[in-house]
């Protein structure tokens, strides 16, 4: 966006300059035409973006010493691209994760370095990080943007219709100069405009029809808008505002362009008259012309409404006649050339930014260390060596929430920035991971974002970065790693069947990897949240009530924060009410069971149970429910220092 300011800025100032320095030295017409030029440098790189979002497509660059870009030097952000001279470009997702490793830092500060907390602001921190996260978004600005574009593209569509309705209420249909004209009550001066679909009918004023030579020019001057598109070109030029509403030179620009349309109609029309016809058609022009009213910028109508200064401008124009010089028009096709090479090219790359991007290309396309299979196989196929996903509970889940991309009765695979990872719903774990930063695959948005699918038996993984001829393929059986060509295969998992006939996702009660629950129906007990990332003590089952007895540690993560008890009295109090439930439920209660609560006996045995965060005193232990006292639940949480209200509600 920052380029497209600054290169329509630019061609709108030599317009400008070209306008006041050759007016009646250069042709109207051809003076013009020069905004087509604006309305390109605006509508080229609209088009561009959304058929890049659409197919996918890279829309490429040209560079140039003359680019304007060469003299800009910006260390910020624009539509998610960094922008550079250079043309460097990171993912959003990158971005995300070095703001995750600021907010990490300030995390770890505020845990005082164990992450193990015991305190009532538990949820506070993870509520000003969303926050936080919200504001440094670009959302805000694409709402604003959206609400004032949408606004203004109301406010045109709106004025035209009760435009045309009031023409249509007050028109006669007749023949003037062998032509098909509306002669109209209301309207002061002749017209071209839209009555419907794709008609364009002249209208003009009821006084003005008995007048055969105000008639005649006022049909010739319409009938060249007509000739040149100016209704279509008005289109346009609304369009280009609504969208572009935010930038002051837009609506400069839309304004100018109206009036060397008129301009442009007048010299178009005087082309083969005499000096006699010419004096004959300003004549009629004064009185057909409204000088100094109000003229509504969104009205694409041709109506012969200008200003005081315009006006007088046309008067030079009759008199001076027809003056054309061709060294300017040469001078002016040359400028306006080298203006548009500066204004659409890119800027170029010195040595020292194009040795840093081939370094990155180089680290980006072999990014781990690579073993030959074979040596006809080399050249096409290469088997790499396949690492293990490095994260922290503790680290920010990202921009998007990770994604399910296979899911079976016994295997569900999903992936995030941080790292692709295949669950056993049978052992209720990760049992494998691959790391995907260091294949340049951790992108979940932007120009290298990574396309996962799956083949549809769940063996195979395709890694594919946006735009990339090659990509990467993983094997869930053999964990082996290959960089091919791309080549997708016809048969792939979709997941949409998958979820007509089953209930599942990954949750976040929080914003941390710690947070992240996945949930499925499991039939017997309804919806089953089990922990992706937060296990303690490794892999635990399910504790009965008389399993539980002599406990040295309870904990469990819940918004940000892990939560532990090692008080005697504390973990007393739990043994007497957990191991001696007032009653087995019968059935299944409609209590909500997010969070896993671990407990490890002296022995070292580990277990688990879910705790309802609601208010009734219940528990899930295995396919059986368990009411542990009595009364709310309450007291049970103040053992952790947690207020229910805040952390879970």
């Amino acid at each position: 966006m920052i380029k497209v300011i600054l290169s329509t800025s630019l061609i709108f100032l030599v317009i400008v300059i070209i306008r006041k320095a050759f007016r009646g030295k250069a042709g109207n017409v051809f003076l013009y035409s020069l905004w087509l030029v604006f309305a390109a440098g605006l509508a080229i790189p609209m088009f561009s973006f959304v058929l890049q979002n659409i197919t996918g497509l890279d829309k490429g660059s040209i560079k140039s010493p003359v680019s304007i870009m060469n003299f800009v030097k910006i260390s910020g952000t624009d539509a998610g691209e960094s922008i550079e001279p250079a043309g460097q470009k990171e993912s959003i997702t990158k971005k995300e994760g070095e703001k995750g490793q600021e907010e990490k830092a300030e995390i770890n500060v505020k845990q005082a370095a164990s992450h193990k907390v015991v305190a009532v602001e538990a949820g506070k921190p993870v509520k000003s990080r969303a926050w936080r996260e919200v504001w440094h978004s670009k959302s805000v600005l694409f709402i604003l943007w959206a609400v004032g574009a949408v606004s203004i593209l109301l406010r045109q569509f709106f004025l035209e219709k009760v435009f045309r309705r009031q023409l249509a209420e007050n028109r006669e249909e007749v023949v003037c100069q062998g032509q098909k004209v509306y002669q109209t009550k209301g309207i002061k001066t002749p017209l071209l405009f839209r009555s419907r679909g794709l008609s364009l009918d002249i209208y003009l004023p009821e006084t003005i029809v008995e007048n055969e030579v105000f008639v005649r020019h006022a049909i010739l001057h319409e009938n060249i808008h007509k000739r040149h598109g100016d209704v279509w070109w008005g289109y346009l030029r609304n369009f280009l505002v609504a969208v572009y509403w935010f930038n002051p030179i837009v609506w400069f620009a839309a304004i100018l362009s109206k009036r060397d349309c008129e301009y442009a109609c007048d010299s178009a029309v005087m082309k083969d008259m005499t000096r006699k016809e010419r004096i004959s058609y300003g004549n009629s022009l004064l009185s057909l012309i409204q000088v100094g009213k109000n003229r509504d910028l969104f009205c694409t109508a041709t109506a012969m409404k200008i200003g005081k200064s315009e006006m007088e401008v046309r008067i030079r124009m009759i008199k001076r006649g027809k003056k054309r010089n061709i060294f300017v028009t040469v001078f002016i096709l040359a400028l306006v050339c080298v203006v548009g090479v500066a204004a659409f090219t890119d800027a170029m790359e010195s040595e020292k930014e194009i040795a840093k991007e081939q370094q990155a290309a180089s680290k980006q396309s072999e990014p781990i260390k690579e073993q030959q299979l074979t040596s006809k196989q080399s050249e096409k196929k290469k088997t790499l060596l396949a690492q293990e996903a490095e994260y922290e509970i503790t680290e920010l889940w990202g921009a998007d929430v990770p994604r399910i991309y296979y899911e079976d009765e016994t295997t569900m695979i999903f992936a995030g920035y941080f790292g692709l990872f295949v669950y056993s719903r049978q052992e209720e774990e990760i049992v494998q991971s691959l790391n995907l930063k260091e294949i340049g695959c951790d992108a979940t948005q932007g120009d290298h974002y990574c396309e996962i699918n799956v083949s549809r038996d769940g063996k195979t993984v395709y890694l594919h970065v946006v735009r990339e001829e090659k990509m990467y393929q993983y094997s869930v059986d053999t964990k082996e790693l290959q960089y091919v060509d791309y080549n997708l295969p016809d048969k792939l998992y979709n997941r949409e069947q998958w979820e007509k006939a089953n209930q599942s996702g990954i949750k976040c009660n929080g914003g941390l990897i710690g947070d992240l629950v996945y949930w499925y129906d499991d039939g017997d007990i309804m919806i089953k949240y089990q922990p992706l990332f937060y296990r303690p003590y490794g892999s635990c089952d399910f504790f009965k009530p008389e399993d539980i007895k002599d406990l040295s540690e309870v904990s469990f993560f819940a918004n940000g924060t892990e939560y532990v008890i090692t008080d005697a009295i504390k973990l007393q109090w739990i043994e007497k009410h957990f191991s001696n439930p007032v009653e087995k439920i019968q059935g299944v209660p409609a209590c909500p069971f997010y969070h896993v609560m671990y407990l490890k006996r002296r022995d070292g045995v580990c277990g688990k149970i879910f705790p309802t965060t609601d208010s009734c005193a219940v528990y899930q232990a295995g396919k059986s429910y368990y009411e542990y006292k009595k009364g709310t639940n309450d007291m049970f949480w103040e053992l952790f220092g947690i207020d229910v209200e805040e952390v879970f509600h």
